[in-house]
């Protein structure tokens, strides 16, 4: 596994909070937060969140993480940049890590995220306290992540063209094999 550090996970915050910026105009819209003023000669919109609003989006936001982490190991932002969230062994993670890891975000965003920051460029795993005490990673996504998420192995990546070894391995027999079969390919 490829831990992921800060850069790439600020990526897809940024990207989820625009989401969440979206959502907030909506849910502000419809629960009656929409205004319009005309005043010496200047129009002006907007949208104030009230308390039903800022719930809403606040009761979303941790929706948002935790199902789209469960269901799909990742959300809109992760994916966009490609990562994933995986238990320690590599597998998905479970609805009760899932909430550890999200409610813990509370903490690890405060300061814009600079606690999150500062725990994964302490953590020798890239791990925001959330993730530590969930038992998580933040990884990039790979050929090796799909064929446990979609349960089928990668193309030419089987247990017995590894030599009945773990699919996860690429060993100096397999470079050989291929680097022969590449060779072969050349010469025809």
């Amino acid at each position: 596994m490829e831990y992921v550090g800060v850069a790439r996970r600020f990526v897809a915050v940024l990207v989820d909070g625009l989401v969440f910026l979206l959502l907030g105009l909506i849910f502000g819209l419809l629960t009656g937060g929409g205004y319009s003023t005309t005043s010496g000669g200047v129009h002006e919109i907007g949208v104030q969140a009230g308390t039903k609003a800022t719930l809403l989006a606040l009761l979303f936001f941790f929706a948002y993480y935790i199902f789209c982490e469960t269901l799909f190991g990742r959300t809109l932002g992760k994916r966009v940049m490609s990562l994933r969230v995986v238990s320690e062994n590599g597998v998905p993670i479970d609805l009760g890590a899932a909430v550890i890891r999200n409610l813990l975000r509370i903490i690890d965003g405060l300061f814009f995220y600079l606690v999150a920051a500062v725990s994964v460029w302490s953590s020798p795993k890239r791990q925001r306290l959330g993730d530590r005490a969930a038992g998580t990673y933040v990884v990039h996504d790979s050929p090796d992540a799909a064929r446990i998420w979609h349960g089928a192995d990668p193309p030419g990546r089987t247990p017995s063209a590894t030599g009945g070894g773990s699919p996860f391995t690429y060993s100096e027999e397999d470079f050989k094999s291929d680097l022969a079969r590449a060779r072969r390919f050349a010469d025809s």
